[in-house]
C-alpha cells in the first residue's frame, strides 16, 4: 500500500499520524519525510527536501505491490509535491490513500476543503482521499466541529473518515522519542516489580512511575489510533475491492 498524508495547514498532526499509526499498522512500511518543520522524531527511512522527490519517485514506481510507504509531506512542501504530483501522473496513480488529517480549528478545515479540491484538481480519485479528524476535544461535538467539511464531503465525493483521533497528552509527552506509540503499548516490563526491586538500578521510583502512565496513556491512545486506521485505510479497501 502507498499513503501520502498531506494538507496545505500547518501543525494537522500529518507526522504525528504518521509515526504513531500508519507506520506501525503497516508491517515494515517505509516512511519518507518531504521538509516537516513539525516533525515530532520517529524513524524516518528517508528525509528529503520537496525539489529532489522527482528522483525518488523512480524508486518508488519501483516499489514492490506487496510492500508499504509513506509520503509524510510538510505543510511548506505541499504545494511544490501538488506540482511534481501534476507532473508524475504515474506515480501519483500509484497512491492508494490520500489522508488529510485535520483538527477543528476553521482555517485549518478552510486548508482542508482547498487540499482535496487541488489533488481532484490534479486527477486524484476523490474516493481516494480520505480527511481524517484529529485533536478531538469534545467527541460530542464531532459533528458540528467538522460539519463544514461534511457538506464538501457530500459535494465533492471525497470521504471524512467517521473515526476521530482524541486530544491526548500523550503525543507531546512522546513527541521526540524514536518509538511509536504501538512500540510503547507493546512493552511488557513489569515497572512494578521494578518498583520493588529498584535498588542498585540507575533509576528512580518517579522515572518508573512516570514510565506506567506513559505506558497506560500510549494503550489508551492505540485504541483509538487502530479505530482510525480501520475507518480510514481498511475501510478504503474494503470500499474499492
Amino acid at each position: 500500500m502507498k499513503i501520502a498524508v498531506i494538507n496545505f495547514s500547518g501543525n494537522t498532526g500529518k507526522s504525528m499520524l504518521t509515526k504513531n499509526m500508519l507506520v506501525p499498522l503497516l508491517a515494515g512500511a517505509k516512511r519518507i519525510s518531504i521538509e516537516d518543520l513539525n516533525d515530532p522524531g520517529g524513524r524516518s527511512d528517508a528525509t528529503i527536501t520537496a525539489s529532489v522527490f522527482p528522483s525518488l519517485a523512480a524508486e518508488l514506481n519501483a516499489f514492490e505491490d506487496d510492500k508499504h510507504f509513506v509520503l509524510d509531506i510538510g505543510a511548506s512542501s505541499a504545494k511544490e509535491m501538488i506540482g511534481h504530483f501534476t507532473r508524475l501522473a504515474t506515480t501519483r496513480s500509484d497512491i492508494d490513500v490520500w489522508i488529510v488529517p485535520v483538527t477543528p480549528v476553521s482555517k485549518q478545515c478552510a486548508d482542508t476543503v482547498n487540499t482535496v479540491r487541488r489533488l481532484m484538481e490534479i486527477g486524484v480519485d476523490p474516493q481516494r482521499i480520505v480527511v481524517v479528524p484529529n485533536n478531538i476535544t469534545d467527541l460530542s461535538q464531532f459533528e458540528l466541529d467538522f460539519k463544514r467539511l461534511g457538506v464538501a464531503a457530500a459535494e465533492m465525493g471525497f470521504r471524512l473518515c467517521d473515526q476521530g483521533v482524541p486530544n491526548s497528552k500523550i503525543y507531546d509527552m512522546t513527541r521526540s522519542a524514536e518509538e511509536s506509540l504501538f512500540d510503547i503499548a507493546a512493552d511488557e516490563t513489569d515497572y512494578r516489580d521494578k518498583l520493588r526491586h529498584q535498588r542498585g538500578e540507575h533509576v528512580s521510583p518517579q522515572d518508573i512511575g512516570r514510565r506506567i502512565v506513559v505506558r497506560d496513556m500510549a494503550r489508551d491512545a492505540c485504541t483509538h489510533l487502530r479505530s482510525v486506521f480501520d475507518a480510514a485505510v481498511m475501510g478504503q479497501i474494503t470500499a474499492e475491492s
